[in-house]
C-alpha cells in the first residue's frame, strides 16, 4: 500500500514539473502584447514587436559597405509599414531588400566607374559611359541572404470609438563584397570582348584596373 502511494506521489510529482515546463517555455516563445491605448485621433502606438526592442541595425545605412573578420561585405536594409498581413510584409520587405541592393550596386559600378574614367583619354569617354549603362544593368545579385528581421504591430487611433492596426516590417540582409566583384568584372569583361580595336581595349582595360584598385581600400 505505501509502495503505491509513494509511485503515485512520484507520478503526480513528474506531472506537475512536466507542466510547469510547458508553461515556462511557453511564456518565455510568446511575444508580448501591450493593452490597446487610448490616445487623441491619428495617435500611434506600439502595441506588440519582436524582438521586444528595436534593434540599433535599423537605424543604420540602408546601404553600406563594411568589413567582418577581415572581409568586406554589403549589408542593405528594406523597411515596409501599413502591412495588414505580417507574412505579407515579410515577403514585401524580402523584395524590396534585393531590389534596394540592386539598386545600391548599380551606384555603385558608376561611382567607381566615376573616379576612375578622370584621366581618361576625351575621344573614348562617350563610349565608355555607353558601356558603364550596359554593365550596371548586368551585375548580378549573388548570394544575398536575410540576416535580421524585426517587425512592429502597430495601433492607430482612428476615432473616439475605432482603432485600426497594421504591421511595420523591416529586414537587414548581407553579401559577400567579392560577390559583387566577380559580378562587375565579368559584366566588363563582357564589353571587353566586343570591343574591335586594340587601342580603345588597353584603354578600358586601364579603366577597369583602376575601378579594381578601390576594391583593396
Amino acid at each position: 500500500m505505501m509502495r503505491k502511494r509513494a509511485l503515485s506521489a512520484v507520478v503526480i510529482a513528474m506531472v506537475l514539473l512536466a507542466v510547469f515546463s510547458l508553461s515556462a517555455c511557453s511564456k518565455r516563445s510568446v511575444v508580448d502584447v501591450q493593452k490597446p491605448k487610448k490616445g487623441n485621433v491619428g495617435e500611434e502606438f506600439v502595441v506588440q514587436s519582436n524582438p521586444d526592442k528595436e534593434p540599433k541595425w535599423t537605424r543604420d545605412q540602408e546601404f553600406e559597405i563594411t568589413k567582418e573578420n577581415r572581409e568586406k561585405v554589403i549589408y542593405v536594409i528594406a523597411e515596409v509599414t501599413d502591412q495588414k498581413d505580417k507574412r505579407a510584409g515579410e515577403r514585401l520587405a524580402e523584395s524590396e531588400l534585393r531590389r534596394k541592393i540592386a539598386e545600391g550596386i548599380e551606384t555603385l559600378v558608376q561611382s567607381q566607374f566615376q573616379d576612375a574614367i578622370a584621366g581618361t583619354s576625351v575621344s573614348y569617354k562617350e563610349a565608355f559611359e555607353s558601356y558603364l549603362v550596359v554593365v550596371a544593368e548586368n551585375v548580378s545579385v549573388v548570394g544575398l541572404i536575410v540576416t535580421d528581421t524585426y517587425w512592429e504591430k502597430i495601433q492607430r487611433i482612428k476615432s473616439l470609438e475605432e482603432v485600426e492596426y497594421y504591421y511595420r516590417v523591416l529586414k537587414r540582409g548581407k553579401m559577400p563584397y567579392q560577390n559583387y566583384v566577380t559580378a562587375r568584372d565579368q559584366a566588363w569583361q563582357d564589353v571587353l570582348d566586343r570591343v574591335t580595336t586594340e587601342q580603345e581595349r588597353e584603354e578600358l582595360q586601364r579603366l577597369v584596373a583602376e575601378m579594381k584598385a578601390w576594391d583593396e581600400v
